[in-house]
């Protein structure tokens, strides 16, 4: 259990794996939208629990040869003969004596090979299903002018035959059955999608301990009940951008510690964010700067920010990090730092203003590990307002904290900053700076930003959709990035460029940097 879910962290949702692995059989109810990631998710689910289980998988509406090339991985990890295409229309007469043939002695095989005197899946509620069949009580309406090939060997239904017919090849060992969809079994039968998976549920679940996820092509709920488990995918508009969501409705018997996940299909995998918080690892790793990407260009110091601003921070440019309502200061901490660390690690100087309104003590200890003492001292000066006299450190820059024209003089701050190279940074937080200075901060401010941007330095503010500022900010930012928080993740976006959302994720170990992966 243990190393399953240390295999769902940060990926896939180990509520999903726990309730899956858990004693007995279980049925899980995926639905949603199309294009949502059905499928996806259900194949997925086969690899996550490919460890402890064995899987049929019964394609309906895909063939075969394009979900192997969709998932080149499917080929290796699901048996050969667990992939079946249920739904097959005949044109020529020919050609369809031949798959008749083919299909008959290969369901044929199978069977021989389970006459066996080991314990058996249940069919009672098959076999009722079959009979209604037979009896005319079900049965699908053919259409007129189509041919509709069903095979019988020993059964009506041949495709949830050869399911119970894998489970028992297995028993007592467990079986991971995927039917994707049941909309489709029911419209080829014309038996309501409800009485199969009460049948599924009673023979195969309860009777066989078999675990089945029912894949349904449509987000409606009336069949809910039916499942042990239900999992809702759903697109949805975060301004204009498209975010995908993953619901977990209900797992029986299984705690849901996160009932909201947003997802990405990137690389054509389900892969979704945990919540995650931000603690300085007890061994930081020294930061090493990224060169500079061309002669106008500097490094944001996350790589990843550097490919959502195409290619980094052009020198004399004002950048906006926005943060959406009821986001915390803290969510841009990260990018504060690297952009400080980057600077002050190649000797060039910074003039800091944190968004966090904690002492610059604090401030600097949260930064010393990634940088050295020297390096921070050195290049590094903290704004702190209404400083006591005597009480200056070489890494501050006391501010009477009345006029923000007369704290803020470029001479001042070149004076400040002389032990250190060009070009300078400065990182604004605008609730602080408001809060000391008043909502009209950014007017007085105008002097010294047009200086530091034409000595080719970068001005980076930050600022909370509260910020008095923000709408000037937003139209003086060449860059402009907003971060939002969605089902707890922490979501960041391009303005200006445009991009796509991306989730930030947990910086590896000693580092202090989110990884940003597209939300696709």
């Amino acid at each position: 259990m243990k190393m399953m879910e240390k295999a769902g962290t940060r990926t896939f949702p180990r509520e999903i794996l726990s309730f899956m692995a858990g004693p007995g059989g279980h049925s899980l109810i995926v639905r949603g939208m199309a294009g949502t990631g059905k499928t996806t998710l259900a194949l997925q689910l086969i690899e996550e629990m490919s460890h402890i289980q064995q899987s049929y998988y019964m394609s309906t509406r895909v063939s075969d040869q394009a979900l192997f090339n969709q998932f080149p991985w499917l080929q290796e990890k699901v048996k050969e003969g667990e992939v079946l295409k249920a739904r097959k229309k005949l044109r020529k007469k020919a050609e369809s004596d031949m798959d008749m043939e083919k299909i008959m002695l290969g369901l044929a095989q199978i069977k021989e090979e389970l006459k066996t005197e080991k314990k058996l899946a249940p069919r009672k509620e098959l076999n009722k299903l079959e009979g209604n069949i037979e009896a005319g009580e079900e049965g699908p309406a053919t259409p007129s002018g189509e041919s509709e090939m069903v095979v019988t060997v020993g059964s009506l239904m041949p495709e949830i035959e050869m399911a119970y017919d894998v489970v028992d090849r297995v028993l007592p060992d467990r079986t991971l059955v995927v039917i994707d969809s049941i909309d489709a079994l029911s419209e080829k039968y014309g038996v309501p999608s409800s009485k199969l998976v009460n049948a599924l549920q009673k023979d195969l679940v309860e009777g066989a301990g078999t675990n089945v996820v029912y894949v349904l092509e449509t987000p409606d709920p009336m069949m809910d009940y039916l499942g042990d488990g239900v999992i809702y995918l759903s697109l949805v508009r975060q301004g204009e951008r498209r975010l995908r969501i993953l619901d977990i409705l209900k797992l029986r018997g299984c705690e849901i510690k996160q009932p909201q996940y947003v997802y990405t299909l990137l690389g054509g995998r389900v892969r979704t964010f945990e919540y995650w918080r931000y603690s300085k690892p007890e061994n930081p790793i020294p930061f090493e700067p990224i060169p500079d990407p061309s002669d106008k260009l500097v490094s944001t110091g996350i790589k990843d920010l550097d490919n959502m601003l195409n290619g980094g921070v052009q020198k004399g440019n004002l950048i906006l990090v926005e943060l959406g309502r009821g986001v915390p200061a803290i969510s841009s901490s990260a990018i504060e730092t690297a952009m400080l660390c980057s600077f002050a690690s190649q000797n060039r100087g910074v003039i800091w203003a944190p968004t966090k309104k904690v002492g610059a003590d604090d401030a600097r200890n949260d930064v010393l590990g990634f940088l050295t003492e020297e390096q921070f001292d050195k290049n590094v000066r903290i704004l702190e307002p209404h400083a006591t006299p005597g009480e200056s450190r070489s890494y501050t820059l006391a501010l009477e904290g009345e006029d923000v024209k007369v704290d803020l003089k470029w001479q001042n701050i070149q004076f400040a900053l002389q032990g250190s190279k060009g070009p300078y940074l400065t990182v604004a937080g605008f609730d602080s700076l408001e809060t000391i200075y008043g909502a009209n901060v950014l007017d007085g401010m105008m002097d010294y930003i047009s200086a530091l941007l034409n000595s080719g330095g970068v001005f980076l503010a930050v600022a909370t959709a509260s910020s008095k500022s923000l709408t000037k900010l937003a139209d003086m930012a060449h860059a402009h990035v907003r971060i939002d928080k969605i089902c707890g993740v922490t979501v960041i976006s391009g303005e200006e460029p445009f991009t796509p959302p991306y989730a930030m994720t947990p910086p590896n170990e000693g580092d202090f940097r989110p990884r940003l992966v597209p939300v696709l």
